[in-house]
């Protein structure tokens, strides 16, 4: 059943970043040896098996187009070729995804529950959760795939640079939508809310009065952890091609695979923390996280 947590978040409270940011550090901080033991098996370890099986998946080969080419051909290119590796490893992914899913619901129950649960405990409502949390993503990308595709699709065939300006716009209107939704996963992972509707609604509500902020938030933070991991991926790489391919491909997929494992562990504290300020306590559990 879910869990009763107080509705302080909803309308009144704003978010305040430092402290997001405070606490999410002191949540990894307090739990460093469980959250470096669950990353290690649901982030790193899939993604390091899809790095060795399937390396053009996760470092595609860049188009070889010779100089003066058209860019509009170079982007279609490199599109049919994304499009194309990601049909060749579909099942890779769709594995991988889905025991991320797990490791996502699993990570947040464990670090934000004031029950402390046990990782035995923490593992099997990630698992309990996952078809709700799917469920929801699915709902979430539809909405926004219609509320982007369905509109240009019209304008394309009445006036393609009234479709062009149109889509712009419905991107920043499926990037809001995002940010209203950012929260689904704590909701279902700490809240206990198994229904996909009921825990979109929650989140919509949760993030009200503070869609701007919290993006603000994340892209700050998007745009830190990019700059950081192209310099560590951009170095390591240039030291790793000094070996033959085999050692190179070993070494830059166990790169890739800790850079996963510490993106998502970073991301999921962070909304651990917007979640606890947002939300409020909870009524059935009442010991406290960051003592």
């Amino acid at each position: 059943m879910p869990r009763n947590f107080t509705n302080r978040g909803i309308n009144d409270v704003k978010l305040n970043m430092g402290k997001a940011w405070s606490d999410a550090t002191g949540l990894f901080g307090a739990n460093r040896d469980t959250i470096f033991a669950v990353a290690g098996l649901f982030f790193f370890l899939p993604y390091l098996a899809l790095a060795i099986f399937a390396p053009e998946a996760v470092n595609p080969t860049p188009v070889d187009a010779p100089p003066g080419t058209d860019p509009d051909v170079v982007m279609q290119a490199a599109m049919d070729a994304f499009t194309q590796q990601y049909a060749d490893n579909w099942p890779y992914f769709l594995i991988v995804t889905i025991v991320q899913f797990i490791g996502t619901l699993s990570l947040l129950a464990l670090l934000t529950d004031r029950g402390r649960p046990t990782v035995g405990e923490a593992l099997q409502q990630g698992v309990r959760s996952v078809l709700p949390y799917i469920a929801a993503q699915l709902l979430i990308v539809l909405a926004i795939a219609l509320i982007i595709a369905v509109p240009v699709g019209i304008l394309s065939a009445i006036s393609p640079p009234v479709a062009g300006l149109v889509g712009f716009l419905m991107v920043i209107v499926a990037i809001y939508i995002f940010v209203k939704f950012a929260l689904v996963s704590p909701v279902i992972a700490i809240e206990g809310e198994l229904n996909p509707i009921k825990a979109m609604r929650r989140s919509w509500g949760l993030t009200k009065g503070n869609s701007l902020r919290l993006f603000g938030f994340m892209a700050l933070l998007v745009i830190a952890i990019g700059v950081v991991s192209l310099l560590v991926t951009l170095v390591l790489g240039t030291v790793f091609a000094a070996f033959n391919a085999s050692i190179a491909a070993i070494g830059n997929g166990v790169v890739s695979a800790i850079i996963n494992a510490v993106i998502a562990v970073l991301f999921l504290c962070v909304l651990a923390a917007v979640h606890r300020q947002l939300a409020g306590p909870s009524n059935e559990a009442t010991a406290e996280t960051f003592e």
